[in-house]
């Protein structure tokens, strides 16, 4: 038997360096560890096409054949090919933060895009077109993966796949396709919905909203868009062969409530609102204009933070409000090139913001001032002044299309401009065309605000009466159950039966009484009118009652017993005198606005004065509690005086409605104090109910009642016309709670500066 010998030092077998293998099935890993879902698979290949700089990806979705992903980017040339896509863990999304074209910020990462198509398919047929620099010349690469047979193999290095390249014209268009076949059962699952959603991030609304300028109907041109600067994102997914979804940005701009069409050719424009929904316009304008632009077509969308408005959306409404609010603006382009800063972040070429800011009551463009003017009644009123909720820009997003004068175009002996950018390309020069396009796009968004406001009003008197028709059917349906109810006595019946028939009867009256409510408003509102002629009568009799009271004087003196009679007369008179002298000033001094700060105490005196009688006769005490050199703010006297009015006479009926022998009390107390002035009217009245002072603002909502008083029975206008005046120069008024031994109390404060006071 032979021996081994144990050698005595090391004996080196063999030396040198050796390379990590990889198996093939890491592919399989990878694919399956770093995308869980196909969602984010096909999420993942679109990311691919937006850093491709490509402007348009489509998913198309044919269970259980294939899936094809392709886009118009920058394509794949061969070198690229081979040391990006096949070469596995490379860094070159790492090195490269930004894309080639449009300078976008890299979403893809990792090269998961690679792995997704093999969790998706067993197949992959890639096909990419793109300049290759190198070669000079343009070229079609095309591969195809076999998954399966790299499971086969133990070293991926030893995988083959096949490609070609060939030399294509030059005019191809660029860009890459993925065709995913035999997939595997959780392509099968995809949810496109999900694809949509984590697909927002990317997808901008431009291309979307580009149409011609022709006098036709439009028509899409979102693919001759020729900008240098971004064009924008769209993202189309097809399901099947024939149901085709359309563009995902596109669904979310169609989820507008309200839609502005403008066009304007020559010296006509066309205006459009349009509902969601509804081919024909809710609104439409037609009308001539001093055209000094030359073509203009806008399409501005607008989408208030409601409920409802991104239901049955084919993506999560949270999402599309963020994307919404991440691509607003109204942005202007110029023969298709983005002409800036219009439309940006920062922009507020429209004056949207400053006017919110304000509460700026007045419309400014030429459209609204024609065709949807306000009354006084209207401008004064928050509830119907459709200013008051003029969209603002994060709420809209629309484009606005016009071809601009270049400077070989320019005739230096016309007078004729048009839009002309500005030397330095940050906007047009502000010359009459330039205003009449601020003037055009404000107007359209000052229509959006007026359809918005009437829409509003609409939808709640059809509520209304929805409601009440509600209640009817339910009272029908109860009444008939109760008659048909064999276990209720028939005396019983007739009881139950009259209950529900008058709780019917009180929700109609209720419902009556608004309309009266409203149409009583409208006979008021013309009261105003009268009101200054009805003052100009009353100082012409006032000469002639005077010239009677100097014969009553007369015949006083030959007969005594009618000495009472004269004095009464004479008291009367002073009464009068003293109510037209206040009701002259309040009538000429309704619009003037006061050119110097005027004293406050004054006008509470005379308030005070005009029904100083009716106090004295009821016991009522009344302080004032101003400083002398207190200034009232920058309103109308007529409108200070009238404020105050209102709160003394409600005071007044508050006071003498209380049943009992303690003695009254009213006060006035006037303050300023930081930016604002103050005036409050407290008293000792009946008070206001806890369930009823969110009511007491309402027109002819009353506490009081007649009692044949000379002040009336509480029509319910003091309060209302309090806050409305109030809120029509940028103030508020409110209850408070009142200081001590008071039961109630209101506050009104009015902007001490002008500039807040519209």
């Amino acid at each position: 038997m032979a021996k081994t010998h144990s050698p005595t030092t090391d004996h080196v077998l063999d030396r040198g360096t050796i390379s990590f293998t990889i198996e093939s099935r890491i592919l399989r890993e990878l694919g399956e560890r770093l995308v869980k879902q196909p969602e984010v698979a096909i999420v993942e290949l679109i990311k691919n096409a937006y850093d491709a700089d490509a402007t348009e990806c489509s998913v198309e979705y044919a269970p259980p054949r294939s899936i094809v992903v392709s886009d118009d980017g920058a394509g794949m040339t061969l070198d690229r090919f081979t040391n990006g896509w096949m070469r596995i863990g490379t860094s070159a999304k790492e090195d490269l933060r930004f894309s080639e074209g449009y300078l976008r910020l890299i979403t893809g990462e990792k090269g998961i895009g690679r792995f997704a198509v093999r969790f998706l398919g067993r197949a992959l047929s890639l096909s990419s077109v793109a300049h290759d620099d190198k070669r000079g010349v343009r070229t079609r690469l095309t591969a195809t993966f076999d998954w399966p047979k790299f499971d086969r193999h133990e070293d991926l290095g030893k995988v083959q796949v096949p490609f070609e390249l060939v030399q294509v014209p030059a005019d191809t268009p660029t860009g890459t396709t993925l065709t995913i076949t035999r997939l595997r059962a959780e392509a099968n699952r995809l949810d496109l919905n999900m694809v949509r959603t984590g697909s927002i991030g990317i997808l901008t609304p431009l291309r979307s909203l580009f149409r011609t300028m022709t006098d036709g109907d439009d028509v899409e041109t979102g693919d001759q868009i020729g900008m240098s600067a971004d064009p924008g994102f769209l993202l189309k997914v097809r399901v099947g062969d024939d149901d085709d979804e359309g563009d995902v940005a596109a669904a979310i701009l169609d989820a507008y409530v309200l839609r502005a069409r403008l066009r304007l050719q020559g010296d006509k424009i066309d205006l459009r609102i349009h509902r969601r929904g509804q081919r024909s316009p809710y609104l439409k304008i037609i009308d001539t204009y001093p055209n000094e632009i030359g073509k203009l077509y806008a399409d501005i969308r607008f989408f208030p933070r409601r409920s409802g408005t991104f239901t049955d959306m084919p993506v999560d409404g949270r999402r599309a409000q963020s994307w919404i609010g991440a691509n607003h603006g109204v942005a202007v382009f110029d023969r298709s090139f983005r002409v800036q800063p219009y439309g940006s972040q920062a922009d507020d070429w429209l004056r949207l913001q400053a006017d919110a800011a304000r509460n700026y009551r007045d419309p400014r463009s030429t459209i609204a001032a024609k065709h949807f003017a306000m009354s006084p009644q209207v401008r004064a009123d928050t509830s119907q002044n459709w200013m008051l909720r003029l969209p603002q820009s994060a709420q809209l997003v629309g484009l606005v299309q016009v071809e601009g004068k270049r400077s070989n175009e320019l005739d230096p002996d016309s007078e004729e401009e048009g839009l002309i950018a500005s030397a330095d390309r940050e906007g047009f020069v502000e010359n009459r065309a330039f205003a009449q396009l601020s003037d055009l796009i404000r107007g359209a968004v000052e229509a959006i605000a007026f359809a918005d406001r009437r829409l509003q009003l609409e939808e709640k008197q059809a509520e209304q009466e929805a409601l009440v028709a509600t209640i009817r059917d339910r009272t029908r349906t109860a009444i008939t159950e109760v008659q048909q109810n064999p276990n209720i006595a028939a005396a019983d019946k007739v009881k139950i039966v009259a209950a529900i028939a008058e709780t019917q009867q009180f929700v109609e009256r209720q419902e009556e009484n608004a309309k009266e409510r409203e149409q009583q408003l409208e006979v008021m509102s013309l009261l105003g009118v009268v009101a200054g002629f009805m003052t100009h009568e009353f100082g012409v009799a006032l000469q002639e009652l005077e010239q009677t009271h100097k014969d009553l004087v007369e015949l006083a003196r030959t007969a005594p017993r009618f000495e009472p009679q004269v004095q009464a007369f004479a008291g009367h008179i002073k009464q009068l005198k003293e109510f037209v002298t206040y009701s002259s000033g309040y009538i000429q001094g309704s619009k003037a606005t006061p050119v110097k700060p005027y004293p406050v105490r004054p006008r509470l005196q005379q308030v005070k004065r005009v029904f100083g009688k009716y106090a004295e006769e009821r016991n009522i005490e009344v302080e004032i509690s101003a400083e002398p050199e207190l200034t009232a703010a920058p309103v109308p006297v007529s409108l200070y005086n009238g404020i105050a009015l209102n709160l003394y006479t409600n005071a007044l009926k508050a006071v003498t409605a209380k049943v009992g022998k303690q003695r009254g009390k009213i006060a006035f107390r006037a303050w300023n104090e930081a930016r604002w002035h103050y005036l409050e009217v407290s008293d000792t009245g009946v008070g206001i109910p806890t369930a009823l002072q969110e009511r007491v603002f309402d027109p002819l909502f009353t506490t009081t009642q007649s009692k044949n008083d000379p002040l009336g029975s509480g029509m319910g206008l003091g309060l209302a016309l309090v806050r409305r005046g109030a809120e029509a120069f940028g103030g508020r008024a409110e209850l408070v709670d009142p200081p001590a031994d008071f039961s109630t109390c209101v506050r009104v404060r009015l902007p001490l500066s002008a500039g807040g006071t519209r």
